[in-house]
């Protein structure tokens, strides 16, 4: 090959990888603004159906502008994270939202109320996390108050933390390691208690070794 024809073939592949380079860049930001757009119009929606007195108000409210996949408005003080959760843990409902694992106890009703999120999103800071912590669910039929118990490490494949409990658990799930690159081998759950129950408040939860 010529050094005209090599600089030509250079020059061909550096502009598509440019290329791929802003689809890339597009498809995220597209990402990002779609989910904050969602975040923000169902948060002012539940805050609109809570502000509301007249239950039959209050029920067209929700109706009209609430998802009909919406679950509740998950908050943990310590990670500045207020999150809506929705029904699902496909990833188009992930990258929206929280996800409620299907299946699993809705808040409120006795069990395990199961959530997941992606590590590099709404659950970025889940190892952070100490016994104490405040978590609230926040849905149209109340709040449900937690405080965080323990936190664990376990394979890909155990799908006994999203068994039901015998008593009222909140359940966080999320890829591990946090700073893994590509699809992660483990996932780190979070076990909350409500409010008032026997959780550990000295120290951080304890977690497997690796």
């Amino acid at each position: 090959m010529s050094p005209a024809a090599a600089r030509s073939a250079r020059r061909g592949v550096e502009g598509l990888l440019f290329a791929g380079g802003v689809l890339a860049l597009s498809w995220c930001a597209e990402t990002v603004v779609r989910a904050r757009l969602y975040q923000a119009t169902q948060a002012r929606a539940l805050e609109d159906r809570l502000g509301e007195t007249d239950p039959a108000r209050a029920a067209l409210a929700a109706r009209a502008r609430l998802d009909p996949a919406f679950v509740a408005r998950l908050e943990i003080p310590r990670l500045g994270l207020a999150a809506i959760v929705r029904e699902g843990d496909g990833p188009r409902v992930l990258t929206l939202a929280v996800g409620h694992v299907p299946g699993t106890s809705l808040p409120g009703e006795p069990g395990n109320v199961c959530l997941a999120a992606h590590r590099d999103g709404f659950f970025r800071g889940l190892g952070l996390l100490r016994a104490g912590d405040s978590v609230r669910l926040t849905t149209p039929a109340g709040t449900y108050a937690y405080r965080v118990d323990t936190a664990r490490v376990v394979g890909p494949n155990d799908v006994a933390v999203l068994l039901p409990t015998p008593r009222p658990t909140l359940t966080l799930v999320t890829c591990y390691p946090f700073a893994w690159i590509g699809p992660a081998p483990r996932r780190y759950v979070v076990t909350a208690r409500p409010d008032g129950g026997p959780a550990r408040r000295a120290g951080a939860p304890r977690a497997a070794a690796l």
